[in-house]
């Protein structure tokens, strides 16, 4: 019967697409099928503003309908206005969808189970069941009573709410809400990469199907590198290892490199877990293995909504120059409306949408300035109607960017306000601020997971740039080459940035094309991506209780990097292996469908068999991780016979754990947010499980406190926790009070932490439940 709530669910998805189409069609009907691949994320961001905001006052499954209702209305003044969805293009890309949220769904079904080794789906979990318990917004912390939530809690929010709507229990639509997302980082990673390739005259469906690949499947490199490394000859052998495994070897190994080699490139025993520890001091993630972990975690689920990100950055850059009211529209409301959502759903991504909007606004052909009334656009264009000298073609190009770096920041602003209740008014977490020049990572662990998608970058560089280098003679390329080995030599030497020495050219000679009209939108993708990597290199967050200080920052960033650059890669891969009317390597210089000339003639003899073995290569190297993963969660259980699917998050508890499953049920059908008391104990274990499963508020939870609010208050939590288990009644009374305890959890978890647990046959309290495993305290306040 679990497998009915698909119904309702896709049901309710099928809708939101319907109401996201006119909106969509308004805002990307410049691009194929009138933006019907954006159609759900153009309706879902929106329903999530509207839920967050009148969620301050009142939450429940009013306020989600009420949202989607106004959206709803959004969308027929945007149909009455002009709007005209393409409706068959419209399901065509809710059956893309449905293949990603298909795939996500064969993975979370092998393994279903919210569990605390490894992860963070208990801090997940906890929060979906507090927010269908909070009467607003924000939700009291399920793992600090008596406060509000201190964490982002957007992701959660949404899930939830998808549960409301479509009347689905929470134990299923948790997976659900993963699979979710998954499904619409699919659609819309082949609806932009499919449209960038289209108006460059190749095949849509190929270029969206390879955006979707290198996004949502494809891996970082480290797999086929690790899994090489012991058949690799000597001479190499020992450099290419101390890359790939030295990380692992010092984190899980004592340090023994050869262990880390014995135990890391078995193909029998390989496990996607530690494809994320390669740089040292950073965990780097891609989207497939963020999501097949199965947690809400908002760095994981937002990847959706930054590619959506980048497609209005690419509706933004399509749009003419006389569609000024249109353009900032696009900016203001679509960019800083996600970056809204990204400010309480993941903090981290805001920045991100500010700098999309940064690169389409320079990189475009209308001058920033036009994006104000004519009078001030003219005074804000100095050099417009001089001699376009090289000096001043400099100083232009160097305004463009200044003034873009301008509304970038108004994006910003527009997100914090969208997220203001969230970010203005206290309930984020704990944080000692930016930290400037943290450690660098080595160029040799970065090429490990990166290489595939810096290599097809560079490819592409080269193929674009060619027609250009062509015309110089071999004197002036020799002296040019020099004097980028030189600048190479002392970024590396004098200032230890290998990263950005092998990186900054690319950058540059991305940058150079897009200003000139040689590029496209791809180069862009390209720039964003490989920029968030270089972003940590120079800056990170400063998380207390967090030795590794680029640990989160990495994390949270490099997955956003590799949405963006891998759309990029996708699409360049698509071209080069395109067998369209156009092909990249193909002669002629003829225009493109966007405008620009594709002037690669003169690599047809050599860069067109080079480029293309490049990126298949690249291609099957970033294949490998997802193949391993299919066989690591799917193949074992396949072949032995012991594949049973589910979508219960709860199976698992109720069939190894059932007596504790069982009070669990009781304590979850208690109405209201009434306050209990549980044993602290250590994170990623079945600790704190009460509130977890129940959602209702505790004493003190995981350890996760120290870093939300801090070490001190987190202590001082669990000490008077402990005292109310074993210290003297009075005392204990004294606490009861304080954080007006409704109810005492005793389990086993209890039992193991305390050596001797008190007696709670006390006054004001009684037996409210009780089996062989649990046993549950009422308390009456009133009565202590």
């Amino acid at each position: 019967m679990e497998w009915l709530a698909l119904l309702p669910w896709l049901l309710m998805m099928a809708v939101l697409t319907g109401v996201g189409a006119p909106i969509a069609a308004s805002i990307f009907g410049a691009l194929p099928r009138k933006g019907a691949a954006f159609a759900l994320p153009t309706a879902l961001i929106p329903v999530a503003i509207l839920v967050f905001w009148i969620g301050q006052i009142t939450f429940g499954p009013h306020t989600v309908v009420l949202a989607v209702l106004l959206v709803g209305g959004l969308a027929l003044l945007a149909a009455r206005r002009g709007a005209s969805p393409d409706w068959r293009g419209v399901a065509a890309m809710y059956g893309v969808f449905l293949v990603g949220f298909a795939i996500m769904v064969l993975f979370r079904s092998a393994s279903p189970a919210i569990t605390p080794a490894g992860g963070e789906q208990f801090l997940h979990f906890g929060l979906v069941n507090a927010l269908e318990r909070a009467p607003s917004l924000p939700p009291e912390d399920f793992w600090y009573a008596g406060e509000p939530l201190k964490y982002y809690y957007g992701t959660q929010m949404q899930v939830t709410s998808f549960s409301m709507l479509s009347g689905t229990p929470i134990r299923y639509g948790f997976n659900l809400g993963i699979a979710t997302f998954y499904g619409v980082l699919v659609v819309v990673a082949y609806g932009l990469v499919g449209g960038i390739v289209a108006a460059r005259g190749y095949s849509r469906r190929f270029g969206g199907a390879m955006g979707a690949l290198f996004v949502a499947i494809a891996g970082p490199a480290t797999t086929p590198i690790r899994l090489l490394t012991p058949y690799l000859p000597d001479g190499i052998r020992e450099p290419i290892a101390e890359a790939a495994f030295g990380f692992a070897a010092a984190r899980f190994h004592g340090g023994d490199l050869q262990a880390a080699i014995a135990d890391l490139s078995q193909p029998m025993d390989w496990t996607w877990w530690y494809t994320r520890y390669v740089v040292p001091g950073t965990i780097q993630e891609v989207p497939l293995y963020s999501f097949v972990k199965g947690e809400l975690h908002g760095h994981t689920l937002s990847t959706a909504y930054v590619l959506f990100a980048a497609a209005l950055a690419y509706a933004y850059y399509r749009t003419p120059k006389e569609a000024r009211l249109r353009r900032a529209g696009i900016l203001l409301a679509g960019l800083g409306g996600v970056g809204g959502v990204f400010g309480f759903m993941n903090t981290w991504a805001l920045p991100s949408a500010g700098g999309l909007a940064v690169l389409a606004v320079a990189a475009a052909d209308p001058h920033p300035a036009t994006l104000l009334p004519a009078t001030v656009a003219d005074r804000l264009q100095p050099w417009r109607d001089r001699p376009t000298d090289r000096a001043r073609r400099v100083l232009d190009e160097l305004w463009r960017l200044v003034l873009a770096g301008v509304v970038g920041a108004l994006v910003i602003l527009v997100g914090v306000v969208v997220a203001s209740p969230f970010l203005v008014f206290g309930h984020v977490p704990t944080n000692d601020g930016l930290g400037f020049f943290p450690p660098r990572s080595p160029l040799g662990p970065f090429l490990v997971i990166y290489v595939s998608i810096i290599a097809i970058f560079a490819t592409y560089v080269a193929l674009r740039s060619w027609p250009v280098l062509s015309r110089y003679d071999r004197r002036s390329l020799a002296a040019g080459g020099l004097g980028l080995l030189l600048a190479v030599l002392g970024t590396i030497l004098l200032l230890d940035f290998a990263v950005l020495a092998i990186t900054g050219p690319l950058l540059l000679g991305a940058w150079l094309l897009l200003r000139s009209g040689r590029g496209d939108f791809l180069l862009v993708l390209l720039v964003a991506g490989v920029g968030l990597w270089l972003s940590y290199e120079v800056v990170h967050a400063r998380i207390p209780a967090i030795n590794q200080i680029r640990w989160n920052t990495a994390m949270k960033v490099s997955v956003q990097g590799w949405t963006l650059a891998a759309a990029g890669a996708g699409g360049v891969v698509a071209m080069i292996l395109s067998r369209g009317r156009e092909r990249v390597s193909a002669s002629g210089g003829g225009e493109t469908t966007d405008g620009s000339r594709d002037e690669t003639g003169p690599w047809r003899s050599l860069g067109g068999p080079v480029a293309r073995a490049v990126v298949v290569v690249a291609l099957v190297t970033s294949l490998v991780f997802p193949v391993m993963v299919v066989g690591v969660e799917l193949g074992g259980d396949v072949a032995e016979g012991n594949y049973e699917p589910t979508l219960d998050g709860l199976d698992d508890l109720e069939q190894w754990r059932p007596a504790q499953a069982e009070a669990l049920d009781w304590l979850r059908d208690r109405q209201g947010t009434p306050t209990i008391v549980e044993a602290p104990g250590p994170s990623y274990q079945f600790t704190s499980s009460a509130s977890v499963f129940t959602g209702l508020p505790t004493v003190i939870g995981w350890d996760h406190q120290a870093e939300y609010r801090s070490p001190a208050d987190y202590d001082r939590r669990v000490e008077h926790v402990d005292r109310i288990y074993t210290a003297n009644w009075e005392t204990a009374v004294t606490y009861l009070e304080q954080y007006d305890v409704q109810y005492v959890y005793v389990s086993e978890n209890e039992r193991e932490r305390y050596d001797e647990i008190r007696s709670f046959d006390q006054p004001g309290l009684s037996v409210a439940f009780e089996n062989d495993a649990v046993t549950v305290y009422a308390v009456d306040q009133s009565a202590l």
